[in-house]
């Protein structure tokens, strides 16, 4: 039992971790964009395709985060709700 919930610190460390993160994500997109609008390194059309993939490459983080909080919560319950 004391494993098992040494781990969970652990993976909620790490799901902590990925929630921290998600601003810094977020913004690196952000960053990119304006620094390809501003050295005119796209085209308009280019840049439309390039904003919309930076920010789902950014929603990727997020749905990350998500999923490890899912599984965090499965964790938990499996093992703090044992009738063991």
């Amino acid at each position: 039992f004391y494993i098992a919930l040494a781990g969970l610190v652990f993976m909620a460390l790490g799901t902590l971790f990925s929630f921290i993160t998600l601003p810094v994500e977020y913004d690196a997109s952000n960053r990119a964009l304006a620094w390809l609008k501003n050295k005119n390194i796209v085209s308009p059309e280019e840049y439309k395709g390039s904003e919309d993939a930076l920010k789902w490459a950014a929603r990727t983080y997020l749905v990350a985060a998500l999923g490890s909080l899912a599984m965090l919560l499965y964790w938990g319950i499996r093992i703090l709700g044992s009738r063991d």
